[in-house]
């Protein structure tokens, strides 16, 4: 019912088209209700072959069939137009991947630690307290000779907090970890 919706739909644009000047095109993937059915499937169906003339009115399966129609339309434009959009991006290597969840790990245990610091002074907690900053005072010192550039290691707004979270989370899945794994 949906594909004779479609057809009609199509046909009763072309009744009011000027095929000549705003041409029009059916492109589908759906080639067993719209195609030849005993031949060439780039061809329409003899049943609605007549929708489709030479000069406006196109008949398309898939994305080749875009592709064609679209190359045959807009011909040299769309070329420049594919390649000043194309790009390709090469997926990171494990290395990098790695790295980065190093670095967004230290950044967080970073300000997670001076934020048990901050509320370890705020309790007067000085027994607790020394025994932090001995045990933090190595990571703290790597880290810190680690990150050097201004901001790296904070303060942190709340947005900037939660995409280090967001990042950490993410690189520690593609790494195998389940989602929301932030542990430090």
């Amino acid at each position: 019912m949906a594909d004779a919706l479609l057809i009609e739909l199509y046909a009763a644009a072309l009744e009011t088209a000027n095929l000549t000047e705003d041409p029009h095109a059916f492109v589908t993937s759906n080639s067993d209700d719209f195609s030849l059915p005993h031949g060439d499937q780039r061809c329409p169906h003899s049943d609605l072959s007549n929708l489709f003339v030479p000069q406006g009115s196109s008949y398309g399966l898939g994305v080749d069939g875009l592709n064609t129609i679209l190359l045959d339309h807009f011909k040299d434009r769309i070329e420049r137009l594919f390649e000043e959009t194309y790009f390709e991006e090469d997926p990171r290597k494990l290395e990098e991947i790695m790295a980065a969840e190093q670095e967004h790990f230290d950044r967080i245990w970073y300000h997670r630690s001076l934020q048990h610091q901050y509320r370890l002074e705020a309790a007067g907690d000085v027994e607790e307290l020394e025994r932090l900053r001995n045990i933090a005072a190595p990571g703290r010192a790597r880290v810190e000779a680690t990150y050097t550039v201004e901001g790296q290691l904070g303060p942190y707004t709340d947005f900037e907090l939660g995409m280090l979270h967001g990042k950490l989370s993410t690189l520690r899945w593609l790494l195998g970890s389940d989602w929301d794994f932030l542990d430090t």
